[in-house]
């Protein structure tokens, strides 16, 4: 499978705002042995733009209690290739060129059943529920 970059506009070290759950984390945010977890009641909206034949794109904006986390870890990873995940899949490797202070993501794809995907893990109740993951 080909290398995936993503246009990533997230503004985090092992740092979450509220206990895991029992399938994990739903977002994860991860350079090196850092990692910014997300648990479902942690993400603020998701919302889906549609560009024709250009694709379409996922905002995912995480509450604000998690700005000041994806500072910290991005500020300690300027220069470094991460992975974000997705329900535990990986969704994009975002190349950090400065730190971030706001917790959102943008990831754009031209494969449109990709980013269907991804939607529905972001949407489903749970991360095992959905037949993928």
């Amino acid at each position: 499978m080909p290398r995936r970059t993503a246009s990533l506009a997230f503004p985090a070290l092992i740092l979450t705002a509220t206990l895991a759950q029992a399938d994990g984390p739903r977002i994860s945010l991860i350079f090196g042995s850092d990692a910014l977890n997300a648990a479902p009641e942690d993400i603020r909206s998701v919302r889906r733009i549609d560009e024709g034949d250009r694709g379409s794109a996922l905002v995912i904006r995480l509450s604000d209690s998690f700005d000041r986390l994806m500072f910290d870890l991005t500020s300690a990873h300027v220069g470094e290739t991460g992975k974000l995940l997705i329900c535990n899949q990986l969704a994009v490797e975002p190349y950090l060129n400065a730190p971030i202070t706001v917790a959102q993501f943008v990831i754009s794809d031209t494969d449109i059943a990709r980013v269907d995907a991804l939607q529905a893990l972001l949407d489903g109740p749970r991360c095992a529920a959905n037949p993928d993951s």
